[in-house]
């Protein structure tokens, strides 16, 4: 349990890192799955209750993954999308057999959450492979483009409009404003 959870904070600190603004999306989502499960874990231990919280974190991360697969380009989005579903179908194998060891389906979702975890990184290699730069960069470029360019930008200079004397309501430019510096 505790590797597994360790692995997936590697992960989700690589993705943030380094990864581009749809690793982050589901770097954040898995980071809080991640937490719901562990608080839901640590919280129902000893009483040996349904961890119901998890099932729905699984759905839920289910509808996310698949809304970005379909939204996206990557292709890691879609293993992804289909290990969730993978995990969604053990929880409703073992609602539906509750017969089945809680200890299998224990390890056939940590198994499948080492698979969404190495997914996440292997999706930042894939990323820094193509020499595409990493999202936090890639604003921080845009961040300095936008300062330079309000830097270096001339001073606009008012000009005073004053109504014309022939009646035509057109507007005069009359020089500039004597109120404002030059």
């Amino acid at each position: 349990m505790w590797a597994s959870f360790w692995l997936g904070v590697v992960a989700y600190a690589v993705a943030w890192t380094w990864g581009g603004r749809v690793e982050r999306f589901a770097a954040a989502v898995l980071l809080v799955q991640c937490v719901i499960m562990t608080m839901n874990f640590i919280l129902t231990w000893e009483s040996g209750g349904v961890y119901l919280t998890g099932k729905i974190a699984n759905v839920v991360v289910l509808l996310i993954t698949g809304w970005l697969c379909i939204r996206s380009d990557r292709w890691w989005l879609l293993l992804m999308t289909a290990t969730t579903g993978l995990k969604t179908l053990a929880d409703l194998v073992g609602v539906l057999d509750p017969g089945l060891s809680d200890f299998a389906l224990a390890s056939a979702k940590i198994g499948l959450g080492y698979v969404i975890d190495l997914t996440l990184m292997l999706s930042v290699v894939e990323r820094w492979l193509a020499g595409e730069a990493p999202a936090g960069r890639a604003a921080w470029a845009r961040a300095d483009i936008a300062t330079a360019a309000r830097r270096n930008r001339r001073p606009h200079r008012r000009s005073r409009r004053v109504p014309a004397s022939s009646g035509n309501n057109e507007p005069t430019v009359h020089g500039p404003d004597p109120r404002l510096p030059a």
